[in-house]
C-alpha cells in the first residue's frame, strides 16, 4: 500500500499565517482601546471614544435620587474650595439670595476627619431642621467619588435627593436643609493609596453620625481648634449623573 505523501507547509504560507494573526491581535486591541473600553468603562486613553460619542454609553442612567435633587433652588449655594467656613460668610450668601437666617438659629462648628484605605467608603452626616442653614468645606489628600444627599425622616431613604455627585479632592458650599432630616456626603477612596478627608462646618447642625460597613455611629461634634491650611484649589463641582442610596 503506497503511503499518503504530505507535504510540509511553505515558508511562505507560514509567514502568512503569522502575519494575519498579527494583524488580527493588533485589530482586537485597537479595538479594545478605541471602542470596548471607552463604552464599558468609559477609559479613553486614546479619546477616540469621546470623539466618536460612545463613552456616553458607559454613563449610568440618572437616578431617581438625582432627578428629585435637580428640582430644588438655593440648597447647595458652591463657594470657591478654599473659602473659610465663617458666620460672616454663611449670612452673606445668604443674603444674597434673599435666604433669611431663621430667627433664634444657634450655629455649631464641627470638624470631621477619617483617613480612608483603598477601594474603602464612609458616609457622614448632620441633622438638619427644614430650612437649617449650614456653611461647609471638606478637602482630601487625593481625588475621591462624593456624593452629596439627604433624605427626610418623614420618608426615608426611599426620598433621598443628591445634589452633587462627581470626583473632586474638595468642595465648598452653603447648604440649606430642604427638609428635616440627615444631610451630608458619601465619600469611596479609588486609589490604590490612604486618603485622608477633613471636613470643617459651620451650621444649625443638631447631632452627627457616620455610616460604615458595620451600620449607624453617634459622633460628637467637636470645632476646630485651629484654622487649617489652605486647601488646594479643587475643580468645579459637576452637576449629579448617579447616586448610591444611603
Amino acid at each position: 500500500m503506497t503511503e499518503p505523501q504530505i507535504t510540509p507547509p511553505s515558508a511562505t504560507s507560514s509567514r502568512k499565517l503569522l502575519i494575519g494573526s498579527g494583524v488580527a491581535v493588533a485589530v482586537a486591541g485597537a479595538a479594545l482601546v478605541a471602542f470596548v473600553l471607552p463604552a464599558e468603562y468609559g477609559i479613553d486613553p486614546t479619546g477616540i471614544g469621546t470623539a466618536l460619542g460612545v463613552t456616553k454609553l458607559s454613563e449610568p442612567a440618572e437616578s431617581d435620587e438625582v432627578r428629585r435633587g435637580k428640582l430644588r433652588t438655593n440648597v447647595l449655594l458652591p463657594l470657591d474650595a478654599a473659602t473659610e467656613p465663617t458666620e460672616a460668610t454663611l449670612t452673606a450668601t445668604l443674603a444674597d439670595k434673599s435666604i433669611p437666617l431663621p430667627a433664634g438659629v444657634t450655629l455649631v462648628g464641627d470638624r470631621y476627619t477619617i483617613e480612608l484605605p483603598p477601594f474603602e467608603s464612609i458616609e457622614m452626616k448632620y441633622e438638619l431642621a427644614q430650612g437649617a442653614p449650614m456653611i461647609f468645606r471638606w478637602s482630601a489628600t487625593d481625588t475621591v467619588n462624593v456624593d452629596m444627599h439627604s433624605h427626610p425622616y418623614d420618608g426615608g431613604t426611599e426620598l433621598t435627593e443628591t445634589f452633587a455627585l462627581t470626583d473632586t479632592p474638595g468642595q465648598s458650599g452653603v447648604y440649606v436643609a430642604p427638609f428635616t432630616g440627615i444631610h451630608g456626603w458619601y465619600w469611596q477612596n479609588r486609589t490604590l493609596d490612604p486618603v485622608t478627608v477633613t471636613v470643617d462646618a459651620l451650621g444649625a447642625m443638631t447631632k452627627s453620625m457616620t455610616f460604615d460597613k458595620a451600620g449607624e455611629h453617634p459622633r460628637a461634634m467637636t470645632p476646630a481648634a485651629a484654622p487649617r491650611e489652605p486647601a488646594a484649589p479643587a475643580p468645579e463641582v459637576a452637576a449629579p449623573s448617579e447616586a448610591p442610596t444611603g
